[in-house]
């Protein structure tokens, strides 16, 4: 099947992205449109999203803007410009033409809202010691949507004053929505663009990521609801749930049947479709629906497989963890658990295999996916040493679980009392347990808490 890709750059890029696309050769279509602002350029990707594959966008900033946005339809995106190497380049091509420039009065644009040197010379000593893309990198994902769209007028601004308080020479810009205006002052300006080969090498890396995506969008998915109380989980409380998952199924335009299945409904489904009733894993429409129809509240887990066995696990998993802390999870093919959909809580809590992990949650009689999120929680915070307040706050559960988690974990021999601390305020001393997961599970572990 030939993909088709569309190309979002500034007005200024289209042109010299469009001869470069022409001298791709690659077996997929690529349309190249234009974007004016950054604040405008979600609404160019959503005018495609329905009938595109995946998106290449001109720049990091172009890239974060269209993601700080929830968009109905979400394709994959490679973002394209100049790399390190071709900065470098450019710089040594300036030097070639006119050994004379002083690299402390070359100003490169995009460092400009970043932390450190804005100049030539300060970005060919970070070069040299490789901390420029992480540090970019690390200052994208920051990015909020407020941030991003005065990215470019602060930028501008800044490049004007300097420009006229005689404090550089010339731009390497990055930023080409901000070209005209800085030719209009006279400013020399230099854009270099990236190689036909670098964005052959990103449209390809884009392509694969598309067949995954496809191939991924047709996983089994499960879907597994009973009442969050075990006082509710009555034969006509489950009747009742299958009966609205049948409305719900029917209202969303979905090919699903529920069944009863014991003490829960369950139900057949596909990746695509678990992505558009959750927004794409941040909010859970079916709970909502549920809440709105049923007089007692529903735990909903949905579980991704690599096969109808593996998912059926996984949404048992993820029901679990929607009966001890509320909304919905979702516990993908890998074994990550995300959730409770439509929560500020919401995290990811990712899963490796670790040495001894259900021996360790036995003996604590905790769910493995418990001791995951309490590690993950130490791993965030840098410490294994702990409150049950912080445990409460770290895993979005209340104060009373959190003590439960910490006593089972006492009782476990993978905790203890550290200390106490007084505080200011009147009350009890606050305790501080230490927590002892044995080293081969510490080293064997790499968990990351997400927050979106």
């Amino acid at each position: 099947m030939r993909r088709k890709i569309v190309a979002i750059t500034s007005q200024y890029l289209k042109e010299p992205v469009s001869q470069i696309v022409s001298e791709l050769k690659l077996n997929c279509d690529i349309q190249v449109v234009s974007y004016n602002k950054f604040d405008t350029i979600s609404e160019v990707y959503d005018s495609y999203a329905g009938d595109t594959d995946g998106f290449l966008i001109s720049g990091k900033i172009a890239k974060a803007a269209i993601e700080s946005t929830a968009h109905a339809y979400n394709r994959p995106i490679v973002s394209f410009e100049i790399d390190t190497a071709g900065l470098y380049r450019a710089l040594l091509n300036l030097l070639i033409s006119n050994r004379d420039l002083d690299m402390d009065r070359i100003i490169l644009d995009f460092l400009i809202p970043i932390d450190g040197g804005c100049t030539a010379t300060a970005f060919l000593k970070e070069l040299d010691i490789d901390t420029v893309p992480p540090h970019i990198n690390n200052w994208t994902k920051a990015l909020t949507r407020t941030s991003i769209s005065t990215i470019e007028n602060h930028v501008l601004s800044e490049l004007i004053r300097m420009w006229n308080n005689n404090e550089m020479d010339m731009v390497l810009c990055q930023y080409s929505n901000i070209l005209p205006e800085l030719r209009a002052h006279g400013i020399p300006t230099i854009y270099p663009l990236p190689s036909v080969s670098h964005i052959r090498d990103l449209a390809n890396e884009l392509l694969s990521t598309i067949e995954l995506e496809h191939m991924r969008s047709n996983l089994p998915v499960i879907i597994n609801v009973s009442p969050r109380s075990s006082t509710d989980n009555t034969p006509e409380n489950i009747q009742q749930i299958y009966v609205c998952m049948e409305d719900f199924f029917k209202k969303n335009l979905m090919n699903c049947i529920p069944q009863e299945v014991d003490n829960h409904c369950s139900a057949l489904t596909t990746v695509e479709m678990l992505q558009h009733i959750t927004h794409n894993n941040k909010v859970c429409e079916l709970n909502e629906f549920l809440t709105d129809k049923l007089h007692f509240e529903c735990a909903v887990g949905y579980g991704i497989g690599a096969n109808f066995d593996n998912a059926i696990r996984n949404s048992v998993n993820a029901r679990k963890e929607a009966v001890q802390f509320g909304k919905s999870f979702i516990q993908n093919e890998n074994g990550d658990m995300i959730g409770p959909l439509g929560s500020s809580d919401r995290r990811v809590i990712q899963n490796q295999y670790v040495q001894n992990l259900g021996k360790i949650a036995k003996q604590c009689n905790l769910s493995p996916v418990t001791i995951k999120k309490v590690l993950a929680s130490t791993h965030a915070a840098g410490s294994n040493k702990i409150t049950t307040h912080e445990l409460a706050e770290r895993m979005g559960s209340t104060v009373r679980n959190a003590n439960r988690i910490i006593q089972n974990l006492e009782n476990g021999g993978v905790a203890k009392l550290a200390y106490t601390q007084t505080t200011n305020a009147k009350g009890r001393p606050v305790k501080v347990y230490e927590l002892y997961f044995n080293k081969i599970y510490l080293f064997s572990v790499r968990l990351c808490v997400t927050l979106w």
